[in-house]
């Protein structure tokens, strides 16, 4: 991310919960698409009805739908993409399979032990991870490297399955911890260099990671005591961050970019939709209340945010018009001061 982008950020979160000006502008995807994530380059990946009334993966980028191939069946969903290719799961005969597209190519990861099997992450090196099951019905997280399958194993318990992977080949995901923890479904783990690492928890029985950047931080949710509470957490430093919430009983991190923002939804106290943020320098945002050109729109969700700042959310009214947007971050009219108050300077530099 820019340096003036991310000053911009940084001193917007620190402001009061609804802004003059707003952080963020609105682009709406087709209606009943629902997104998954989004690239460095601003292409959107995820779920959508084609022409043909069937469910389909798709990409969108600038305002246009491309749906992709399937291995066979008439339904697939993309959940990640990275450096113009896509990771998701389609239908095959009666399984599913993980797949990898990329240049009109869709190819299956394949399953580690003959059942189902889902994609849902890729690095830039094309390493996909995601999990399979085996003949007991237990999950298992794959790393997809060169061609070939490798199950990374569990944190003791019978099952693991594998959301996210960086550049360095870091994994993460949420594991059963064995038998040390009887009650635990699930913790949260980082997975590298052959040692898969329990992240613990916020203080309840159960955790769960969903993305991790290349500097190592981690972003998911975790209970935070025994009743059925569940907040988004940042894991930095070695410590696992409660980002906290709306008021509401239930929050989570899906996805985190290389300076550190969270993306995620929260709660509020009492019904109604869930509320998208963004979590940067200590300050948790709801999104609706600095994103220009929602109308009656809600940003319910935000499941992917990239380098450059841009975050893809799905968002419904009370009407149940649903669809995604992609926010753009408005330039700070600080920075675009200047960077006209600089071109002077480039010119006289240049002349001379």
């Amino acid at each position: 991310m820019k340096p003036a982008l991310m000053l911009g950020v940084s001193l917007a979160v620190a402001a009061p919960a609804v802004l003059a000006d707003p952080l963020y502008t609105a682009t709406f995807l087709p209606e009943n698409f629902t997104a998954y994530g989004i690239g460095n380059d601003g292409s959107v990946v995820g779920s959508g009805i084609n022409p043909d009334n069937q469910q389909r993966a798709f990409v969108w980028l600038d305002g246009t739908t491309t749906f992709l191939p399937t291995l066979g069946g008439q339904s697939a969903w993309a959940t990640a993409t990275n450096g113009g290719a896509v990771v998701g799961a389609s239908l095959s005969g009666d399984f599913t399979r993980g797949f990898i597209y990329r240049n009109g190519d869709i190819r299956s990861t394949g399953t580690l032990y003959g059942g189902e099997s889902i994609a849902y992450g890729i690095n830039a090196a094309g390493q996909v991870v995601g999990d399979s099951t085996d003949a007991s019905g237990n999950s298992r997280a794959f790393l997809y490297s060169g061609g070939t399958l490798t199950d990374i194993g569990t944190l003791g318990g019978a099952d693991a399955r594998a959301r996210g992977i960086n550049g360095a080949g870091m994994i993460v995901g949420g594991s059963q911890p064995g038998p040390g923890f009887p009650d635990d479904g699930a913790h949260a783990f980082l997975y590298h260099d052959g040692t898969m690492q329990d992240l613990g928890t916020l203080g309840g029985g159960f955790s769960w990671a969903e993305a991790v950047n290349d500097a190592g931080q981690v972003a998911g949710y975790s209970l935070i005591g025994a009743a059925a509470v569940w907040h988004p957490f940042l894991y930095s430093g070695g410590v696992m961050h409660d980002l906290g919430s709306f008021g509401g009983d239930f929050g989570e991190a899906h996805a985190i970019n290389a300076a550190g923002m969270v993306v995620g939804y929260s709660s509020f106290v009492g019904d109604g939709f869930s509320h998208a943020f963004v979590y940067a320098d200590g300050s948790l945002v709801d999104l609706n209340n600095v994103t220009d050109g929602l109308g009656i729109q809600v940003l319910t969700d935000a499941v992917g945010i990239n380098d450059a700042g841009q975050i893809v959310a799905n968002s419904c009214n009370d009407f149940g018009y649903c669809a995604p947007v992609l926010l753009s971050p408005v330039p700070e009219p600080a920075a675009a001061f200047l960077l006209l108050a600089g071109i002077p300077v480039l010119l006289w530099r240049r002349k001379n």
